[in-house]
């Protein structure tokens, strides 16, 4: 993730997983607002994600740069 004041660029790895994370590809996000958006809607834990999906979902929230 390369950051810059207040502009975002994820890349093609960083998309993928966040894609395979939470089925919505973050394809848009190009700032830390819509970054901070995106991990609120697609990084709350569901109550039917396995375990290990709700603790990697919680240390991205944790360590997003929001």
């Amino acid at each position: 993730m390369l950051l810059h004041k207040n502009q975002v660029r994820l890349s093609p790895r960083e998309r993928d997983v966040l894609f395979r994370l939470t089925g919505s590809d973050p394809h848009y996000v190009t700032t830390r607002q819509q970054l901070k958006e995106w991990a609120a809607c697609y990084l709350t834990a569901l109550p039917d994600d396995a375990r290990e999906i709700r603790e990697i979902k919680a240390v991205l929230q944790r360590y997003l740069p929001l």
